[in-house]
């Protein structure tokens, strides 16, 4: 049940894991979860709950890497929300499909019910994330002779970063970063790694732009030299965005902090 509330997890925060680290942590999240309960002395409070969501949450830390106390906490809420909601289809399962009923000690049939229930509730998750506000923003990217706008989203689990100096890498569809470079041929090519569930050790093609400007809606954030991966594929399965944004560009502590590039924030006048 543990590799059910880690996907679905990951798929609600947006964050990237490969399959075998899924299915490692949550097996050996398992390990853990049997010896915990065979632990002697542990006061019975303890023991069901406060225990449990504990290595729960140290495992999905490891799987989905999570770097900061609030990850952690909404890791936590939902992690609770799912364990119950996967818990009452399974039990509503068990009770009232006719081949599923009193089978509840079949490796098997718990498998091929938590399926069932992973599917119910990864739907469920979808239905009402549908008309969920998105944190996107409206960008302008600035090339050596075109400049073009489009939407992007900003999205907590982008991680990915140029290997050799750690700068922070957005991802921009490939029929954007054409129209934004016109004729002109790209200039210094740069390999960005990245991971995503079902595939690893994937390079995506990197380049240096000149600037983007962040639009907020009391002011807005400009960058120079900025770093952008070039995603061969539509980066919103709706159309919704073409871009997603690395969270450090709207970071206002790392923004300060970041040496080898040059932020400048600007208010927006009105009518601008």
């Amino acid at each position: 049940m543990n590799l059910y509330l880690y996907t679905l997890l990951a798929k609600t925060m947006k964050r990237t894991a490969t399959r075998l680290r899924v299915i490692g942590g949550s097996a050996v999240g398992a390990a853990f979860f049997v010896l915990w309960i065979f632990l002697p002395g542990v006061p019975a409070a303890i023991k069901r709950f406060l225990g449990p969501m504990a290595i729960s949450l140290a495992t999905a830390g490891v799987i989905l890497r999570f770097n900061s106390i609030g990850q952690i906490g909404k890791a936590a809420g939902y992690l609770s929300v799912y364990a119950f909601a996967l818990g009452g289809v399974m039990k509503f399962l068990f009770s009232t499909v006719p081949f599923l009923k009193g089978r509840q000690g079949g490796i098997w049939y718990i498998l091929g019910a938590g399926m069932l229930g992973y599917q119910a509730v990864s739907w469920w998750i979808g239905q009402t994330g549908k008309n969920r506000p998105a944190d996107l923003y409206k960008v302008k990217l600035r090339g050596r002779l075109n400049e073009i706008e489009l939407d992007a989203l900003m999205d907590t689990g982008n991680s990915l970063r140029e290997p050799i100096s750690g700068r922070p890498v957005s991802v921009v569809e490939e029929e954007c970063f054409q129209k934004l470079l016109g004729a002109k041929e790209p200039e210094k090519l740069r390999a960005i790694p990245y991971h995503s569930v079902g595939k690893s050790n994937g390079i995506m093609e990197g380049y240096e732009i000149p600037e983007i400007i962040i639009k907020g809606r009391e002011e807005s954030i400009r960058w120079q030299k900025v770093v952008v991966g070039v995603s061969r594929n539509r980066v919103s399965a709706n159309g919704r965005y073409q871009m997603i944004l690395h969270p450090d560009l709207l970071n206002e502590a790392i923004r300060k902090n970041l040496r080898h590039m040059e932020p400048e924030t600007m208010r927006l006048q009105e009518g601008k």
